[in-house]
């Protein structure tokens, strides 16, 4: 996101009308303080992450195999990460700058998701999804083909979608994001970046174009909660996508966590890990730490 520099817009106020504004605002601000101290204190409170910080890396330290997390405190802003630049096998998780990228193109009109993408078979490939059982050669639009890659992870799916966006312009979108680990020839990415993604997401999902929330309800409906969004209290919504890469025992996720009093964002990425029996716990016990946190914050 680009920071413009703001405007200097000269007063038109008097200064005689300034010596009555400036004590009855001060009075004011002392007033609210006195009447509705919780909320001024709800105003200004800025939460000590450092515990949890410690938490995690201590945690992550005993176990086998390397993991990288990244979370973001959305009220606050308040952030911090571990491993958060060392670059992993992205699997799956490519899917979700792709499919911002996708409809962000198509607010700009630049894209029309009623588009419908042939089927070849140079676009067949295993691991999740559906469409490798259908037969080659229909029809699928653009709106379809995100919905699967999203919700069942289609890799067939996101084949078709990458070659009509066009591997690099969504590559260059990511870096333009302020991605940190993107190639032009590997798919990797890092705990930071799938964060800045995710956030990415929910401030386009806020903005006022045009079908700008479907992508973040997709999200919501993913088939696939076994990781981060698994252990957390019943109710609670999560919108996430995972990524698994069995060559290099890597298992990702990278959630928005509707917390009700503290929503946050949390990646959390890994490889040569034993497996992904012995890395699933590791996940969860982390995703459990985090919003246990979150909900003693919010209850200090």
């Amino acid at each position: 996101m680009k920071l413009t520099k703001p405007k200097l817009i000269k007063s038109k106020l008097t200064k005689p009308f300034l010596l009555i504004l400036i004590p009855v605002a001060l009075l004011l601000v002392i007033s609210l303080a006195k009447l509705f101290p919780s909320y001024l204190e709800a105003m200004t409170f800025q939460p000590d992450y450092g515990p949890l910080a410690k938490e995690v890396v201590a945690y992550l330290e005993k176990q086998p195999g390397t993991y990288g997390l990244y979370f973001i405190d959305l009220r606050s802003g308040q952030e911090f990460g571990y491993h958060p630049l060392t670059a992993f096998h992205a699997a799956s998780t490519f899917k979700l700058p792709l499919n911002l990228y996708l409809y962000r193109e198509a607010s700009q009109d630049r894209l029309n998701l009623n588009e419908k993408l042939f089927f070849a078979p140079k676009h067949l490939e295993g691991g999740t999804g559906i469409l490798q059982r259908q037969k080659t050669g229909g029809r699928y639009t653009i709106a379809r083909l995100s919905a699967l890659s999203i919700i069942y992870s289609d890799n067939v799916a996101t084949n078709i979608l990458l070659e009509r966006l066009g591997r690099r312009q969504v590559k260059n979108f990511m870096r333009s994001l302020g991605g940190k680990r993107v190639s032009d020839t590997a798919n990797i990415t890092c705990p930071f970046d799938l964060a800045l993604y995710m956030r990415e997401t929910l401030d386009f999902s806020r903005s006022q174009a045009v079908d700008s929330k479907l992508l973040l309800n997709l999200l919501f409906d993913s088939r696939y909660k076994d990781r981060l969004p698994a252990q957390l209290p019943q109710g609670i919504k999560v919108a996430n996508k995972i990524g698994t890469w069995p060559p290099e025992h890597t298992y990702n996720d990278v959630a928005y966590v509707v917390h009700p009093e503290r929503p946050y964002i949390l990646a959390v990425t890994s490889r040569d890990t034993p497996g992904y029996n012995e890395a699933l716990p590791v996940i969860r016990h982390l995703s459990q730490m985090v919003y246990d946190y979150q909900t003693a914050v919010a209850h200090r």
